[in-house]
């Protein structure tokens, strides 16, 4: 059964080429078989409070469906990317 989901990406504010990130992190969605539905890019924000002495990244939002069997994997390849801070998936009420 295919579910939705969001997952907010906090990527390196240093980085020369966000869209290159954002890209490889919805391939990794797809290589997983996941099916993307909409990348939302916030752009650079200032964060709350300091990540990795950084005081500011940039966001990106990504709404797919997948399989909950497989967001386990996502989570773990996710975290391994060099240039993803931090990053949180959610299901959305639907």
């Amino acid at each position: 059964m295919v579910r939705p989901y969001e997952m907010m990406v906090l990527f390196h504010p240093e980085l020369e080429d966000h869209k290159v990130a954002v890209d490889e992190v919805g391939e990794l969605v797809k290589s997983i078989g996941g099916e993307i539905a909409k990348v939302d890019l916030w752009g650079k924000r200032r964060l709350a409070y300091p990540i990795q002495k950084k005081e500011e990244g940039f966001y990106a939002v990504y709404a797919f469906n997948m399989e909950p069997s497989q967001v386990k994997e996502l989570r773990r390849r996710v975290r391994l990317q060099s240039s993803v801070m931090r990053h949180m998936l959610v299901r959305p009420d639907a």
